[in-house]
């Protein structure tokens, strides 16, 4: 009994050691995380996006939660790169409601609660379409728990296929498209992602051959999703300007820097069509200035002219390259 003990307390602590190699425990999550989905270190910009319920087009019909817990593992995902700062448009009704007994009068009043007008909006949205499900039968793959990874275990034959786009929530263009396959067991070792990361292993979805073909697919969205955004500056917006203080609405949660340069535009004209009211595009404004951020906060920066004249509340500033 002993001897049994002492090899399943030596399998399970191999199989930890292995956790902690694969996915970095004791270092910096980001760059762990960055690393698992075949992203370089980031300490760049990062950019609001908010993850629209997945759409599951397919015609292979599956009863779980499999759109759901996608959107959710992707959201996770984004969050985790550092690249993003993600809006949770799920969590948007409950928030509506709290700020509408505020306003109705319904429940004690306080000045610094569910106050309306204030919830994040995010410029970039990204849409997850479902295409094709393939060996949707559930199953436990086995293998051994550590620290909310689990380690080993059979497999399945299961595979899907999504479309993944990028929308600019002002005009609703698409702005990149991408076809993603995810395969169970494509990475060799099985690993489940688990723990709060991806929420209690997403009620024991990744558990079965479906889990990890989404968590190879999110793996792959995720990594697709990050280099789009490698090439798209950080905008934002003169809030205030007092003397010679110019604030914007971009801080430290959007990674911005002291010294940082930003170049300012107009606000410019956005272009409506008269016969159906669909948003064509937005005329970019004049360069105005040029300026450069000396202190920062959590969702502000404090910056002052270095080029140009002084810009007016509204104005559009836009990350410049370095």
């Amino acid at each position: 009994m002993k001897k049994t003990l002492s090899l399943t307390l030596f399998a399970s602590l191999m199989a930890a050691s292995s956790a902690f190699a694969l996915f970095g425990f004791g270092e910096d999550k980001t760059e762990s995380a960055n690393e698992d989905f075949g992203l370089p270190p980031y300490n760049g910009v990062k950019h609001a996006i908010a993850v629209l319920p997945p759409k599951y087009t397919a015609l292979v019909t599956y009863t779980g939660d499999l759109s759901q817990n996608i959107g959710s593992m992707l959201e996770s995902a984004l969050y985790d790169t550092n690249r993003f700062i993600v809006v949770d448009r799920d969590r948007i009704n409950d928030t509506l409601a709290e700020q509408n007994l505020q306003a109705d009068g319904r429940s004690a009043k306080a000045s610094d609660v569910a106050q309306t007008g204030l919830i994040q909006s995010a410029k970039y949205l990204a849409e997850v379409e479902i295409t094709d499900v393939e060996g949707a039968e559930s199953g436990q793959s086995g293998g051994v728990s550590i620290g909310g990874f689990r380690i080993g275990g059979s497999g399945g034959n299961a595979q899907i296929t999504t479309i993944i786009k990028v929308i600019d929530s002002t005009t609703g263009e698409i702005v990149a498209k991408e076809r993603v396959i995810g395969e169970a067991g494509r990475k060799g070792l099985n690993v489940g992602y688990a723990s709060s990361n991806w929420g209690a292993d997403v009620g024991g979805f990744s558990k079965t051959p479906l889990g990890e073909a989404a968590y190879d697919n999110v793996v792959q969205a995720t990594r697709f999703l990050a280099e789009q955004f490698e090439d798209i500056s950080l905008e934002g917006a003169v809030v205030t300007v007092s003397g010679d203080r110019i604030i914007i609405n971009r801080g430290s949660n959007f990674n911005v820097e002291n010294g940082q340069k930003f170049v300012v535009r107009e606000k410019g004209e956005l272009l409506i069509d008269p016969t159906t009211g669909e948003v064509l595009e937005r005329i970019e404004g004049a360069v105005t200035s040029e300026i450069e951020v000396t202190k920062v906060s959590d969702k502000i920066s404090y910056a002052t002219l270095i080029d140009g004249v002084m810009p007016a509340k509204g104005d559009v500033v836009i990350a410049a390259d370095n």
